[in-house]
């Protein structure tokens, strides 16, 4: 049977100007991009469908949504590359 996992909520961080932070919730992504909160919506649901960016996008509940800092800029990145291209390059 597996063990729960206690999360100490005090130690869990939110603010967007820490270096050190890896995963990060809607609200972080759009306040570290300085993009609206219903353009990191759809942009990661079009992460969960491209399998070169699916594993940056982690649910660990139904709530709850993780994306990865470092993948997320990648897939903006690829979206400035592919802007305006028929067949998306990889």
């Amino acid at each position: 049977m597996p063990k729960p996992v206690n999360v100490n909520l005090d130690e869990v961080e939110m603010n967007p100007d820490r270096v050190e932070i890896r995963w990060g919730s809607k609200a972080v992504i759009s306040r570290v991009f300085s993009v609206k909160e219903t353009t990191v919506t759809k942009w990661i649901a079009d992460m969960r469908d491209n399998p070169q960016f699916r594993e940056y996008v982690i649910n660990p509940s139904h709530r709850i949504v993780l994306i990865n800092l470092d993948g997320f800029e990648k897939y903006v990145l690829w979206l400035q590359d592919n802007r305006y291209r028929r067949n998306k390059l990889k």
